[in-house]
């Protein structure tokens, strides 16, 4: 009789469990199904607010936030964990009183499962979070073929059409190769006067005949730039990249092409005080071309820190202890085989895996990462 009593409580707690993976199972089902349908009717998805109808439940924001930062980001299905990486590392290094939306301009092929891959990164790291959806279709249409990489590079031009009209100004952060280290709130509010946009100096020559034929003087990197909204809108920034594709030269041309529209007198620098600096660098020619375009951005450099570069720096470990407490970091890996001091990166990318959930896809996508 005893054993009777404990195989019938075991197929009581077996059905309860069953009964619960199904429910799990139902409401998961439900949120996909409703974030197709809002996708499919509007082309823009806010996941938190169909998340909160399908669990009950509402958003429960830290009662002090002072500041609100809006991200942004373009991807396909081919760098989903790469942009996982990098919202990681952003979220684990804001402060408690700030809140982060998240606005992700994605082409047509990706799935809404996807979107809530990304979207559980707020439950188990940083609830002070929004997460937006838009479909680039500007961009899958009129940019098709314009990048090997695909539409969701240029993409990240269409993507500030589509914002609420209370954001005045988006970063956008490429995926993957850039970790963000402490709070982004003071480089957000930035003041950014007149300038449409300022970015990260390219860390490359360029070429005489680039100033030649556009005038470029400021030639930002795109992996990391402050978009100020409304005067991106008011000069129609996007219908002017779309109409001049075929201005562009080899290499980057999602790139070289917003360097050649917008004027040298509507961009600028992030200042170097924020950490805005690009360190791509994979031999030792490379290198001296990355120290000799930094020691010529003089004004850049100068102004913003209380004492100047070394006159002839030897490693790029040099060009970082110039900076103060760096807010993030772009192409961090470049030099990481060769174990130049730049390994620490390595440590920080093993750490935003494991914290997101994301080492064994991505180790066996990007073996150098876990290296």
């Amino acid at each position: 009789m005893k054993y009777k009593i404990i195989i019938f409580q075991l197929l009581i707690l077996i059905l309860f469990i069953y009964f619960q993976w199904l429910d799990t199972q139902f409401l998961k089902n439900k949120l996909i199904n409703e974030i197709k349908q809002k996708y499919i009717s509007s082309n823009k998805v806010n996941i938190n607010q169909v998340y909160n109808k399908i669990y009950n439940v509402k958003d429960v924001f830290d009662a002090n936030i002072n500041s609100t930062i809006n991200i942004g980001f373009t991807l396909d299905q081919n760098y989903i964990y790469e942009t996982m990486l990098t919202i990681t590392s952003i979220l684990a290094s804001q402060k408690k009183n700030t809140k982060i939306r998240f606005h992700l301009g994605v082409t047509n092929n990706f799935h809404a499962i996807k979107m809530v891959e990304i979207y559980k990164l707020k439950n188990k790291i940083n609830n002070n979070t929004e997460f937006n959806f838009y479909y680039l279709k500007e961009s899958v249409i009129k940019m098709k073929g314009f990048h090997h990489k695909g539409e969701a590079c240029p993409g990240k031009f269409e993507l500030p059409l589509y914002l609420p009209d209370d954001v005045e100004k988006l970063i956008i952060f490429d995926a993957g190769d850039l970790l963000v280290l402490r709070d982004l709130t003071e480089l957000y509010q930035y003041n950014m006067g007149e300038y449409w946009i300022i970015g990260t100096p390219e860390p490359i020559i360029i070429n005489s005949f680039m100033k030649i034929r556009y005038n470029i003087t400021k030639y930002l990197n795109i992996g990391s730039i402050i978009i100020n909204v409304k005067k991106y809108k008011e000069n129609n920034v996007w219908e002017n990249y779309t109409k001049n594709r075929n201005l562009t030269l080899k290499g980057q041309p999602d790139q070289t092409l917003i360097n050649i529209i917008i004027p040298d007198s509507k961009k600028n620098y992030i200042p170097f005080k924020f950490g805005g600096i690009c360190l791509f660098s994979n031999d030792e020619y490379s290198d001296s071309l990355l120290f000799n375009q930094l020691l010529g951005y003089k004004n850049w450099i100068n102004n913003s820190l209380s004492s100047t570069l070394p006159d002839n720096p030897k490693s790029e470990v040099g060009i970082l202890l110039q900076l103060n407490n760096p807010r993030f970091i772009h192409q961090f890996y470049g030099k990481w085989e060769k174990g130049d001091g730049l390994t620490i990166y390595r440590h920080l990318v093993k750490y935003f895996m494991l914290i997101s959930g994301i080492s064994t896809m991505l180790c066996k996508k990007k073996p150098k990462y876990c290296l």
